[in-house]
């Protein structure tokens, strides 16, 4: 009966330890799963935080852009505002000139003296 119980008792022993093992096991794979879940909302975090990042980068391009172009238009137009003046002024002068260049002349070869001394 001694080994009955000897390997009784061993088979035992055995027992509690291997149970102890699955039991550490267990717990230790628990831990990795709640781990391994953790991670997985960070990273979806992360991921959120990242689009939303890129949202807000593209839509303060889209913005800055937009600015860019109405104030490009707003340079062109008062441009070629301008440049229409400049143009107009000049066909006016232009068309005026031989007139004005008549006038002088018409003055120069008539002219009496302003000195009226004599």
């Amino acid at each position: 009966m001694e080994i009955n119980t000897t390997t009784t008792v061993l088979i035992t022993i055995a027992s509690v330890g291997t149970l102890g093992t699955f039991v550490y096991l267990v717990s230790t794979v628990r831990s990795l799963k709640d781990r391994l879940e953790t991670l997985a909302l960070e990273m979806v975090d992360f991921h959120t935080y990242v689009d939303n990042r890129e949202v807000e980068q593209a839509r303060d391009h889209d913005r800055f852009s937009d600015d860019v172009d109405i104030r490009f238009d707003r340079v062109h137009r008062k441009v070629k505002k301008n440049q229409e003046e400049v143009y107009h002024n000049l066909e006016r002068l232009e068309n005026k000139l031989p007139e004005k260049i008549r006038k002088v002349i018409g003055h120069i070869e008539f002219a009496r003296p302003i000195d009226n001394t004599k």
